[in-house]
């Protein structure tokens, strides 16, 4: 699977200038941790996400700290964007590969990657994206899998696909093992597909299907 296979669009984005209030409300409503900050042409300028929005956001309450708050009620809160976004982002192609993009988010601790082209903002991919990947029906994948091998190959009906947890086989008689690891690739571009491998049908069990038949 690739990032285009999963990334949300439209996205939702900020500018710089937007007011915290504004962003908070936007994320509240949509029910989503983060989102891109881009400028005029739509390039990723930063990540905004619940975190950076609630920093330094709150009054300390004098009923909390008897001894001393005063200095802290002194600070001017941020009232922007682009004060707390983090500049630094983390962002990947469209062809980006599922598994790249589950590492990253491990790796850097963040909860959604934007997908561009050059530095355009064209899609976005959430953790909540991935885990949908997994849980999606194998029936589901099934057709998915069937429609993806015929249309690639000879027409209808020449592969027998199981799915089972995610886990792909494909049963039939390859022309050589070129076309065995393009049927497997082309499997494992399918949303939800966790592993798939390719088994050759049983040579004498087909004579025996076919004596019976006689």
């Amino acid at each position: 699977m690739q990032a285009r296979d999963l990334m949300t669009r439209p996205v939702v984005t900020f500018r710089a200038d937007t007011p915290i209030r504004h962003a908070a409300a936007v994320l509240t409503d949509k029910r989503i941790a983060a989102a891109p900050v881009v400028n005029d042409e739509d390039d990723v300028i930063g990540m905004v996400s619940e975190g950076d929005l609630i920093t330094s956001r709150f009054p300390p309450d004098p009923r909390s700290h008897p001894n001393g708050y005063g200095a802290a009620l002194e600070l001017v809160p941020p009232r922007t964007v682009a004060e707390v976004m983090t500049a630094t982002v983390v962002a990947m192609s469209a062809s980006a590969d599922a598994a790249d993009l589950a590492q990253a988010m491990v790796d850097y601790d963040i909860r959604s990657i934007p997908i561009v082209s050059g530095s355009t903002l064209i899609g976005i991919v959430s953790r909540g994206d991935l885990l949908r990947t997994l849980v999606r029906d194998d029936d589901i994948i099934r057709i998915e899998v069937v429609n993806r091998l015929d249309t690639h190959t000879d027409g209808p009906g020449r592969w027998d696909i199981q799915v089972h947890d995610g886990q792909v086989q494909i049963l039939g008689d390859a022309g050589d093992d070129l076309e065995a690891r393009v049927l497997l690739t082309l499997a494992r571009t399918v949303p939800g597909v966790a592993h798939a491998e390719f088994q050759t049908r049983d040579p004498t069990a087909s004579e025996a299907a076919t004596s019976a038949a006689g």
